[in-house]
């Protein structure tokens, strides 16, 4: 009995996910007038496709260890912290938007994102569960290890060239070959650590991790961070929409900010998940991540550091 509680439990998560993402779809479309053939075909994409992918392309690597001290204290502490800084987000915005002489804003947002999503985080984790720095960021190197990381980055930048208008972007800017060549390494590199780095650090090797052994179902924390990692977003869409190139108007209502982050955004959350736990090397995550939001990203960065006028 058991064995096929434990066996059910994948399918009643993700089955309780995909609910509650047709139920806001069914919201947004009622009240919002939501277009729903771009969250069909993320959810095809992202919410099939590639977590689907994911587990093909670690189907022979080995998962890194992970430790979990003190689950349920870790847990509950990562998730009062989260509602302080989702708090913070929206009260020092204005403070952060004044600021807009670049690159100095792009350098000073990436300093508080280290801060609430790395170091504080740490701190409060090894204090809690008196944790050694090297046991909260299990990572290799090595090929066997990264090459899901190859594999789902070429797919990650495949559906950016064709669904996504980060090409398009490129093509219109005009850019010389000099500055492609200048600017997509080093964007690549500042997205590892913006993107990659903080966001993945916070959600899925710490949160996820934890809510999973919580929950006891690897497929529990998956999909509950992933819905937590699309809720955090939801400040940003409805206070800085312009910035986040996102397809919400102008000005989005608070409710379509939260459900936008619900049927886009967590998706995303949906497959790093799985990579999270296949694969336990925070390496991976980062690669794969700053892969997927760097042709959308290139223009802005190049324009923020002033590689073009």
């Amino acid at each position: 009995m058991e064995n096929s509680v434990s066996s059910a439990r994948p399918w009643i998560y993700l089955g309780a996910y995909f609910v509650l993402w047709a139920i806001v779809l069914v919201f947004l479309r009622s009240f919002e007038g939501f277009e729903t053939s771009d969250a069909l075909a993320a959810l095809v994409i992202l919410g099939v496709a590639f977590p689907a992918l994911a587990m093909l392309a670690t189907r022979r690597v080995s998962v890194l260890p992970s430790v979990v001290h003190r689950p349920r204290i870790e847990a509950a502490s990562l998730l009062m912290y989260l509602a302080v800084v989702a708090w913070l987000l929206v009260l020092g915005f204005d403070r952060l938007a004044h600021f807009s002489i670049e690159p100095w804003h792009s350098a000073a947002v990436l300093g508080v994102k280290l801060v609430e999503f790395v170091v504080i985080p740490s701190a409060i984790i090894m204090t809690v569960g008196h944790y050694k720095i090297a046991e909260l960021m299990p990572i290799s190197l090595r090929w066997r290890e990264l090459h899901p990381a190859l594999w789902m980055s070429v797919a990650a930048l495949l559906m950016q060239s064709f669904l996504g208008r980060g090409l398009h972007d490129i093509r219109e800017a005009h850019l010389p070959i000099w500055v492609l060549s200048v600017a997509t390494p080093l964007s690549f590199a500042w997205l590892m650590i913006e993107v990659g780095v903080v966001e993945e650090f916070f959600f899925r090797v710490l949160l996820q991790e934890r809510l999973a052994a919580v929950l006891r179902s690897p497929w529990g924390g998956l999909v509950v961070a992933a819905v937590l990692f699309g809720l955090v977003h939801a400040p940003g869409f409805y206070l800085r929409t312009a910035a986040t190139q996102e397809a919400l108007g102008s000005h989005p209502s608070l409710f379509m900010a939260v459900g936008y982050s619900i049927i886009l955004t967590s998706l995303t959350g949906l497959f790093l998940g799985v990579l999270w736990m296949r694969t336990k090397n925070i390496a991976v995550l980062v690669i794969v991540h700053a892969a997927g939001d760097l042709l959308p990203n290139l223009v802005p960065w190049i324009k923020a550091f002033h590689l073009m006028r």
